[in-house]
């Protein structure tokens, strides 16, 4: 099984099954705007919205699941 681990917004840490991803939006920040990735999950769990480092790191987690999946 495949999970990715990252800090949760309100603290703590949060590790979701990327079965239960259903779609994922990344945006790069860009001067005062931080970087963001929105994670929607399917009905077993809320929506997840990272920002910053935490958010290009998760983001960078999903790609390379992606490319070895392929």
């Amino acid at each position: 099984m495949k999970f990715i681990e990252c800090a949760h917004p309100e603290g703590g840490t949060l590790i979701v099954h990327v079965d239960h991803i259903t779609a994922a939006h990344f945006r790069r920040g860009d001067g005062e705007v931080k970087t963001r990735l929105g994670l929607d999950l399917d009905e077993r769990q809320s929506e997840i919205v990272l920002f910053g480092d935490e958010a290009e790191r998760t983001w960078e987690k999903l790609r390379a699941l992606m490319q070895t999946t392929a």
